[in-house]
């Protein structure tokens, strides 16, 4: 209910096997502001992770069957789900965060997408976001706003172009690249707005 799994290496057969299929994944990357339940705070990604996405716009695990309280992929589980027991977490947190796959493990570098992905990971690295989640005070001067307003606009440009050659759908477009940074930034009150075809944040 509190979101999908991580995937590890050995998952990846899931994927081969076509039992798990891209459009089902989101990748979180790098550097992205994530929710700890261990510590119920805001940290950093400190390495790429790819997940199983939620329902539509909500958390539960996109297999989850919310009517019989089941798993509808339940003979084809990831690795989180198969050490899952609620009377004893040591097997899952003993794996936590390690052997994690990535992007370039399951995107074989043929693929035309991966120019795509590589580029974007150059130009639109989300390092910086950290500012925001360290800073006490939650204001933001004009220097980094225009720094977090250019990232943004590198990152729509990167997803257009692939889109425009590629044809992909949204599903895999949050496979590919991971969640708008936009949409990241709106955790913290700032809110887009387009001007003369730009993007721009202002601050709630």
């Amino acid at each position: 209910m509190k979101g999908g799994p991580a995937l590890h290496i050995e998952d990846k057969k899931l994927l081969v096997q076509k039992c798990i299929d891209r459009e089902s994944l989101i990748t979180i990357r790098k550097g992205e502001p994530v929710f700890s339940l261990d510590e119920n705070k805001t940290e950093w990604a400190g390495t790429e992770i790819i997940k199983l996405k939620g329902t539509h716009t909500e958390w539960p695990c996109i297999f989850y069957d919310q009517k019989t309280s089941s798993c509808s992929n339940y003979q084809h589980r990831p690795l989180e789900c198969v050490l899952l027991k609620c009377w004893d977490t040591a097997e899952l947190e003993a794996i936590a965060g390690k052997g994690l796959l990535s992007r370039f493990n399951i995107i074989s570098q043929n693929e035309p997408v991966m120019n795509y992905i590589q580029k974007h990971e150059k130009e639109c690295g989300l390092e910086i976001l950290h500012q925001l989640i360290t800073n006490p005070q939650k204001t933001i001067d004009i220097n980094f706003l225009a720094e977090l307003n250019e990232l943004v606009n590198k990152d729509l440009a990167i997803r257009s172009e692939a889109l425009i050659d590629l044809n992909f759908t949204l599903d895999l477009e949050l496979f590919y690249f991971g969640r708008p940074v936009f949409k990241i930034l709106s955790q913290f009150g700032l809110i887009p707005r387009e001007i003369n075809g730009k993007i721009n944040l202002m601050q709630a």
